[in-house]
């Protein structure tokens, strides 16, 4: 499965939050008025909605010169940081890193408290888009330990959405819960119609983090409830909400109905593209659970023309998992299979060179040995899978030929063996896509204990795992770990959960002597794992 966020990013919930009038106070001496006046206006272009984002840029270079031109640093620097905003909100992320690290360095030389707050704010906000989001954390806690007590209630609240939006991305539910609702009161008490929209829209994508889509839709109700009392139109994102947690209690002709408003070309919005992509791939979902495959074809191909025009990779890749879905609903089985294997080729590559992409911009704005060093931990992570931690199939063909070739030269034995999840499906249509996510999770340690430091272990793509082993008793350790993937007690990751793997392996022999021919091999024992009933281990002949 796909991991991927639906929640509306800190920076378009910033949309409607003020800076808070940074005080002026060590820039007015002989400029009060005019410090004032500047501050103001800053409060003015701080408070530009995020789908106009633009509009604020012009402005902010405008008043950065004339605060530099009457010496006013503070306020130099704070329209500075609207325009870093604004360039990362326009994906100039490098340029927006470097501008947010230069007034987060002067900020703390100067003790600007809330400066820093504010650049803490917009750092965790840069370190978030490049997928770096343990970073994320950290400068989201400093944005809101740094807030003084004369901090307003609606900077509070958007530094505590930010924060919540951290603890999420990091799989700590519980914690952002409970900054998401001290937000929420915030923005109620300072009667914040936008940003209590956003952190409830965020709150219901919480809860279906967590697997409660009753509580999400809950949430999503109240949220459809407030838009419509404070006549505010739900954009695509919010819609999707809503629809996903009707999706997910099997309300399908309710989530279409919910989305009906995107499907009118008259909603193509350019400003909010990723919320409409997603929308509309969740609206062929809930097209194709009814049955109506045409319409759901169609409403694809529409989500898959707008991700080509706007280059939304990860959309695109979603956008092909419910293809591979939809050739299976009409009996297409042949291309239904082939789209499954392009979408975790393209995973694989989409997430690989997202990390090089994310490695070279971090390099760029933090240009120390620190950033080198997190460079090479990108780049680490690129041949990694995301969610399990293992290696993934780029690493195994970069990788795995060298094995082989050091194998053959050395005259030493190879093993190779393909691991499927049997009946996988069902656990996320029976638990949970949360469980699922466990499932490999606690299947990856079990392999990766199972195997020791001479051996390989790998994600090659959804539920399907590789196990190199370089030992004579390859048969007797592959049925060892079938045994003991058994046995785990599955039932304290879920109740009556039981799971069981198969194992297709070969060995390097002659006639079998590159990486392409053991895969194939293995794969073939796989199927035959599979066909004779699956939970057993299919090795080569004596």
């Amino acid at each position: 499965m796909t991991t991927k966020s639906r929640q509306v990013t800190s920076g378009e919930a910033a949309e409607s939050v003020a800076l808070g009038s940074l005080p002026a106070t060590e820039d007015a001496s002989g400029h009060g008025g005019l410090a004032e006046e500047l501050s103001t206006e800053l409060d003015e272009l701080e408070l530009v909605p995020f789908s106009d984002a633009k509009a604020a840029f012009g402005p902010a270079v405008a008043l950065e010169r004339k605060a530099r031109e009457l010496g006013l640093d503070g306020l130099e620097r704070r329209a500075q940081l609207i325009q870093a905003d604004v360039l990362g909100r326009i994906g100039k992320h490098t340029a927006s890193g470097q501008l947010i690290r230069e007034i987060n360095e002067w900020a703390a030389e100067q003790k600007h408290q809330q400066l820093l707050a504010r650049s803490h704010r917009l750092l965790s906000m840069f370190f978030d888009s490049i997928g770096d989001h343990p970073s994320a954390w950290q400068h989201a806690l400093r944005s809101v330990e740094l807030l003084d007590d004369g901090a307003s209630g609606r900077l509070r609240a958007e530094h505590l959405f930010g924060l919540g939006m951290a603890l999420q991305r990091t799989g700590a539910l519980e914690e952002a819960r409970t900054r998401y609702q001290s937000a929420l009161r915030l923005a109620e008490g300072a009667e914040d119609a936008p940003l209590r929209l956003k952190i409830l829209n965020n709150l219901a994508w919480l809860e279906d983090d967590a697997g409660d889509a009753n509580r999400s839709l809950e949430i999503a109700d109240r949220m459809l409830a407030f838009a419509h009392g404070h006549g505010i139109e739900l954009d695509a994102a919010c819609l999707d909400t809503i629809a996903h947690a009707q999706l997910l209690l099997g309300r399908y002709a309710d989530a279409e109905r919910t989305l009906r408003p995107i499907l009118d070309d008259d909603h193509l919005d350019f400003r909010e593209s990723e919320g409409l992509a997603e929308a509309l791939r969740t609206a062929a979902e809930a097209q194709r659970m009814q049955g109506l495959v045409d319409q759901a074809q169609e409403t694809l191909g529409r989500c898959l023309r707008l991700c080509e025009d706007r280059g939304l990779g990860l959309n695109r890749l979603e956008a092909m998992e419910e293809q591979a879905k939809l050739y299976a609903a009409r009996g297409d089985f042949e291309k239904a299979y082939q789209q499954h294997i392009a979408f975790h080729d393209a995973d694989v590559t989409l997430r690989a060179a997202a990390r090089e992409a994310n490695s070279r911009t971090l390099q760029a704005v933090f240009e120390t040995e620190e950033a080198r060093y997190e460079g090479e931990r990108f780049r680490e992570l690129a041949l990694r899978d995301a969610l399990t931690g293992l290696r993934n199939r780029r690493y195994v063909d970069n990788e795995l030929p060298i094995w082989v070739t050091q194998a053959i030269n050395e005259n030493k034995p190879l093993a190779v063996a393909l691991i499927d999840v049997d009946h996988f499906k069902r656990v996320n249509d029976g638990h949970s896509h949360a469980v699922g996510d466990l499932v490999l999770s606690r299947l990856a340690g079990l392999l990766t204990d199972a195997v020791a430091k001479s051996g390989l272990t790998a994600r090659m793509g959804g539920e399907e795992f590789l196990v190199v082993l370089t030992a004579e008793n390859a048969l007797d350790q592959y049925e060892a770990l079938r045994e003991r993937v058994e046995s785990y007690p599955w039932s304290k990751v879920a109740p009556a959960l039981a799971v069981t793997i198969s194992i297709g392996a070969t060995r390097l022999r002659p006639g079998r002597m590159t990486q392409a021919a053991l895969l194939g091999q293995a794969d073939r024992h796989l199927y035959a794992a599979k066909t004779a009933g699956r939970n057993r281990v299919v090795f080569d002949p004596d």
